[in-house]
């Protein structure tokens, strides 16, 4: 039997209705949609915090342009990228930063109300007057310029970690049903179940309402005596309907941050893995902070710049090592006799890259004639340019380097590379 490796991204959630978009987040939680309309592009009047002001400053900047989900992480690299080492980031030295800046200011004993430093760029402007009231709340003389360089890092980070706690509470808001609170979102997990059946072929059938994907048996479990006298007690058991032990040969790498099982409350009936954490299950107060939502750069940018230490901290791979518990079998064995790698809804950027090749390496993409890669999009959603983009950058990686030149052409030679359109 063939095995599967699922590559999900956020378009697959927003083909099934969930609105988890950036665009989405931003309109929902952070944006005056009100004063928007007015044409006051201000914060919500309970909103603050400094990548939310951000994001604000971006969206005042680029408001007619596409948002796509891959862009908030462009925005964290970018500004890290301006904190850390300013405008010209291939000239890597921290003194051209606007950190560097805002510590000599503050040093000098200078005030932001008549100043005129970065006045003309707002971006600039604002990241220039997060890091002077930064330095003015700590006491300068206690530490050294690293220091206070890792101290600005650490409450950067901070900030994110605010960020992504309101990010998991509004796309937990997303899925349960909008009526009543305590129930989910039933046409949402209905979508998606259809979807996967669509993608992975688990299923032939197509589901109509969420009792053909999960029925309720009670089941008589017998307990011996105990301090209460209880013998034997009833339970309600969520079980999947059985052609999803047809998933047993799929491993699911979700870019998404749902869980669809979870929220079904049922066991995985394959190997599923949230690349860059999921929702918490807690319920949600406004001041949460049990997030396990990552948001950050990737690793390969920061390693292919030369850059230092100061932006390992805002890594997804350094910050998904913190918290990794005990080692998983994310991956279908490398020696399957036959692998078909899928991807639907993936924007495929660059922010994501480092997964890739790790995966092509693993499985020997060039050599290996037992792999294919098979992208799914629904029609509207082409990826020809991005697909070309992704495979070309990962022959480039490759050793030989007259074998990356040729990758496409030699996956394509032996339909080994397909681009699928599914309903």
């Amino acid at each position: 039997m063939t095995s599967q490796l699922l590559i999900l991204g956020n378009g697959f959630d927003l083909h099934c209705g969930l609105k988890s978009s950036y665009k989405d987040f931003f309109c929902y939680e952070i944006l005056d949609t009100i004063g928007d309309s007015f044409g006051l592009k201000q914060l919500k009047a309970d909103v603050c915090g400094f990548w939310e002001s951000i994001l604000l400053e971006y969206y005042i900047e680029y408001e007619n342009q596409d948002y796509n989900w891959c862009v908030i992480e462009a925005i964290i690299k970018e500004v890290l990228e301006l904190i850390f080492y300013g405008e010209k980031i291939e000239e890597i030295n921290l003194e051209n930063g606007i950190w560097y800046t805002a510590l000599k200011f503050v040093n000098e004993n200078r005030k932001l109300q008549n100043d005129k430093t970065y006045q003309n760029n707002e971006i600039n402007r604002h990241i220039f007057k997060f890091c002077v009231r930064f330095f003015e709340s700590i006491k300068l003389n206690c530490f050294s310029i690293q220091e206070n360089l890792y101290l600005l890092s650490c409450q950067l980070l901070q900030e994110l970690n605010n960020l992504e706690n309101r990010f998991c509470k509004f796309l937990k808001n997303q899925i349960v049903n909008p009526n009543n609170q305590n129930e989910r979102n039933e046409k949402y997990l209905v979508k998606a179940i259809n979807l996967l059946a669509n993608i992975t072929g688990f299923s032939n059938g197509k589901y109509e309402d969420i009792t053909q994907i999960i029925h309720k048996e009670e089941k008589r479990f017998k307990e011996g005596n105990n301090s209460n006298g209880a013998k034997i007690f009833w339970r309600d058991v969520n079980l999947l309907s059985e052609e999803f032990d047809n998933l047993k040969n799929v491993n699911i790498l979700n870019f998404n941050y749902t869980a669809l099982f979870d929220i079904l409350e049922v066991e995985n009936p394959c190997v599923y893995t949230n690349v860059h954490g999921k929702l918490c299950n807690n319920h949600c107060t406004k001041d949460c902070k049990s997030s396990n939502v990552i948001f950050g750069i990737d690793d390969n940018l920061i390693q292919s710049q030369g850059t230092s230490s100061e932006l390992r901290l805002f890594s997804k791979t350094y910050r998904k090592m913190l918290v990794a518990g005990e080692p998983e079998d994310t991956l279908p064995p490398k020696n399957a006799k036959s692998l078909e790698i899928k991807f639907y809804g993936h924007s495929l950027s660059e922010a994501d890259y480092s997964y890739f090749q790790s995966i092509f390496d693993y499985y020997d993409l060039y050599g290996n004639s037992n792999v294919r890669l098979l992208f799914y999009y629904s029609k509207g959603f082409e990826q020809h340019d991005t697909i070309y983009k992704l495979i070309s950058s990962y022959g480039k990686s490759l050793n030989n380097k007259e074998q990356g030149k040729n990758l496409i052409h030699k996956l394509l030679l032996e339909n080994r590379l397909k681009i699928i359109e599914i309903e």
